[in-house]
């Protein structure tokens, strides 16, 4: 029987190896692996967790990779190829830059890749494995199987699951519409559920780009999905749109199903920032009040992680003052904050380097610095050393210990519950921990 295994690379710099509490399982490699057909051996490894063995017996190796973990992948890669183990890259990072991929790779998988992945294998064992290998359309999810949780490992916080794909935004920051496109695309709700059930876990993170999605028949299917949560006695968080309180009754139907946690990217507070990310969902006149769509969701006990980006060209050093201000004063139980980084593929991407602003090009290697906490390109006002500290101390504010202890006991309150509480104060503390401990950034002068 051959054996293959699936890698799920970790950060190697001081700046997120730490974050373990925040990691969640590779739902990805699952899928793959639940798409494996019988006769092979499949064994996966999250390095956060365990240590890559690369003595193993095995005949295939497929990593997947994300843009900041791309010069791990492809050392990860160069390691099992020296051995003679025939390497597989996928993700989204490959899928964007195969080219590049395909030089440390063996085969280079290209878009979503669970129907791709038997035909590789079939080409595998008949000795006939091609370069790339390409999606011709994105699949149907309707009855997509569930991942193989039994191959991961019971250290994370919360487990994961997947209800739709799929984001009509296409915000310029952002690669997810292009790597999965900007129709909504859903799983069967029986399907969903079963899978739920059948985690032991009371907690679960559901990691759709937009739980609820957008136009009619997403909300009407997000009622149907809450509802049948509600029978499933698990506390959730999960990612959503601002567009969650324009419709009457849905916050209550999320809260009555057990959501206790939003992570929601506002991105900025000034509309002018907004419309040039292309963020028009948080520019409506039901969305662009934060406070108060805030406020309607903190009434239905469920905190909020608010996503926002530092470094876009109306941004200047006073920037970080005002969102701090905003962030305390409306609230926010946790806080991702982040400086604009160009991914690859991306509109801001093309923008900044046909402007020549990156400085930071040095490919592959200068990859691991574009993890969204580390300057690559050349604000307009503001130096990148400026930028930098400035999310440094911003963090210090909001999320050094004791505002982070402080604002863990408000969400405790407010939501009575261990889960949110827990997201809210390791999200804030151990973000900040890990964060702080980056001295400065790459290629600073």
């Amino acid at each position: 029987m051959k054996k293959i295994l699936l890698i799920s690379p970790a950060y190697r710099t001081k700046l997120l190896e730490n974050i373990r509490v925040l990691a969640l399982p590779p739902l990805n490699l699952g899928l793959i692996a639940s798409h494996t057909p019988a006769g092979y051996e499949v064994k996966i490894i999250d390095e956060a967790f365990e240590d890559i063995d690369y003595d193993a017996k095995v005949d295939l190796v497929g990593i997947t990779c994300m843009t900041p973990l791309a010069p791990r992948s492809y050392e990860i890669s160069s390691e099992f190829r020296r051995r003679g183990i025939p390497v597989v890259l996928g993700g989204i990072h490959p899928s964007m830059m195969s080219e590049e991929a395909g030089c440390y790779a063996d085969a280079v998988v290209i878009g979503e890749g669970e129907e791709l992945w038997p035909r590789l294998l079939e080409d595998f064992s008949a000795g006939r494995m091609q370069k790339f290998y390409q999606v011709a359309k994105r699949p149907n999810i309707t009855n997509l199987p569930a991942p193989r949780r039994d191959l991961l490992s019971n250290k994370y916080f919360v487990q994961t699951v997947q209800t739709s794909r799929g984001c009509p935004h296409n915000c310029k920051f952002c690669s997810v519409t292009l790597f999965n496109g900007g129709q909504y695309r859903m799983r069967a709700i029986d399907n969903v559920i079963a899978e739920i059930n059948a985690i032991p876990g009371k907690r679960i993170f559901i990691i759709d780009d937009n739980i609820i999605g957008s136009g009619k028949n997403s909300i009407d299917r997000a009622f149907r999905l809450f509802d049948r949560l509600k029978g499933c006695n698990k506390e959730w968080g999960g990612q959503t749109c601002l567009n969650i309180v324009e419709h009457d009754g849905l916050l209550k139907a999320a809260a009555d199903s057990g959501a206790k946690a939003f992570l929601i990217g506002f991105e900025s507070i000034e509309q002018e920032i907004l419309g040039n990310m292309g963020k028009k969902v948080n520019m409506r006149p039901t969305t662009r009040n934060f406070k108060e769509a805030i406020n309607k969701i903190h009434d239905h006990g469920i905190a909020i992680v608010g996503g926002f980006i530092f470094g876009t060209d109306h941004d200047d050093a006073d920037t970080f003052k005002r969102t701090l201000d905003f962030i305390m004063e409306a609230e926010v139980d946790a806080v991702q904050l982040s400086i604009q980084t160009p991914l690859p593929g991306t509109a801001l991407y093309h923008q900044l380097a046909k402007e020549n602003r990156l400085l930071l090009d040095n490919y592959p290697e200068d990859w691991e610095a574009y993890n969204i906490f580390e300057p690559v390109f050349q604000p307009k006002h503001m130096g990148p050393d400026e930028l930098y500290q400035g999310l440094i101390d911003a963090y210090q504010t909001v999320s050094s210990p004791l505002p982070s202890l402080k604002r863990g006991l408000k969400t405790f309150i407010r939501t009575k519950s261990l889960f949110s509480t827990g997201i809210s104060f390791f999200w804030n503390y151990d973000s900040y921990r890990t964060i702080s401990k980056i001295t400065r950034p790459r290629g600073s002068s």
